[in-house]
């Protein structure tokens, strides 16, 4: 019997992750994505959210099925480590804090208890927060993962299955006669029984996931440098996700140093309470090319200052990325064109660390072997 081919649009988190599950379960595979651009000003294509490698991981979560997609996740981020050599995982613990009549805390010390953990309420941190705040830690695996190392980890272990890799953008979809066509940047094309469009903030904008309600919004990151006693100090730090409506920006998430692509350590923070909507190709690729940050980054300097005194006067630079938000809240896994072309899309900004539950998902519905229908509800489009 001839295996199934299935064409995986978007060589990211999801992408890769999706790629890996359905290679590993004997379909043919293409992955197929371009690889980062060497200069994002001149560049007239896609780009990625996993260029920006510090992502928190944690299974602590309001939400019990994000928790749930975590600790699954999270369970085999080892495993995909040593059959890759590829080291992307940093268990250095997580701390929640909440301000006075937030919810957060108790709704994430339910998922944790679900999940056999124990948070900490009185674990050291070098935070200043104010009196008042209230945190849970988690230890490991909490921590942070390198997503950039993470879809690295993810192309070599479907490429080991039995994936082919095509370095190209994909600028159309057409489905006929059996058979998905999906045209590429030099017109050539990748043909196949089935697609699954995993390409994140471009999916909708490219069309490549017509009718899907998803929405790209991009968001500014600040990125403080730090080096020597400094890194040293901090590189125990915990990830944070700290939440108060008292302050400027009411929630901000913050990761210990991270090595990026220019070989500096950066400690990184972000919010998820200033967005930047971007509703066609055009605006998207503006923004990643030269996108206005605004106030942001002054905002976003003073909830680090405030976190982290020791900061101020360290080089600052900003970085941009794009979200994709659903109406749910949670990613989208649905088909477009039933048994043909289906979609994996929107991560909300928290679905780096829950990416491979998520693309294992997704290969479950492309090989009609989504036997949850609850589940198959809640991620419908």
């Amino acid at each position: 019997m001839t295996a199934l081919h299935v064409a995986v649009v978007g060589k990211g988190l999801i992408g890769s992750a999706a790629a890996r599950h359905l290679a590993e379960a004997g379909c043919e595979v293409t992955l197929i994505g371009p690889d980062e651009p060497a200069d994002y000003r001149s560049h007239g294509g896609v780009f990625a959210a996993h260029y920006d490698p510090a992502r928190i991981t944690r299974i602590m979560d309001r939400d019990p099925l994000w928790a749930g997609w975590a600790a699954a996740s999270i369970s085999r981020y080892p495993a995909l480590e040593a059959a890759t050599g590829m080291k992307f995982h940093h268990p250095v613990g997580f701390l929640a804090a909440a301000g006075e009549g937030s919810d957060l805390l108790p709704a994430m010390e339910a998922s944790a208890r679900a999940f056999g953990m124990q948070p900490l309420t009185d674990a050291r941190h070098p935070f200043r927060l104010p009196p008042g705040t209230a945190t849970r830690f988690e230890s490991a695996p909490g921590g942070y993962i390198d997503a950039r190392r993470c879809v690295q980890a993810q192309t070599i272990a479907a490429v080991a299955a039995g994936a082919k890799v095509v370095r190209l953008p994909v600028w159309a979809l057409r489905s006929e006669n059996g058979v998905v066509r999906a045209i590429l940047d030099d017109g050539s094309e990748v043909r196949a029984d089935q697609v699954l469009v995993c390409a994140g903030a471009f999916s909708a904008v490219v069309g490549l996931a017509p009718g899907m309600p998803l929405q790209a919004d991009g968001r500014v990151v600040l990125l403080a440098r730090v080096e020597d006693d400094l890194a040293e100090r901090f590189a125990a730090m915990p990830s944070l996700i700290r939440v108060d409506a008292a302050a400027d920006l009411a929630d901000v998430y913050l990761l210990p140093p991270v090595r990026y692509p220019d070989g500096k350590r950066y400690i990184k923070i972000g919010t998820g309470a200033i967005r930047h909507p971007l509703d066609d190709l055009e605006s998207l690729q503006c923004w990643y090319r030269d996108g206005a940050v605004g106030d942001d980054a002054a905002r976003l300097a003073q909830a680090m200052f405030d976190l982290l005194p020791e900061l101020e006067g360290a080089e600052l630079r900003t970085d941009l990325c794009a979200v994709t938000t659903t109406p749910s809240g949670y990613p989208i896994i649905d088909w477009s064109k039933p048994g043909r072309i289906a979609v994996a899309c929107g991560g909300n900004g928290k679905a780096a660390k829950s990416s491979d539950e998520i693309g294992r998902i997704a290969a479950l519905l492309v090989t009609d072997q989504l036997d949850d229908p609850g589940l198959a509800a809640e991620l419908r489009a």
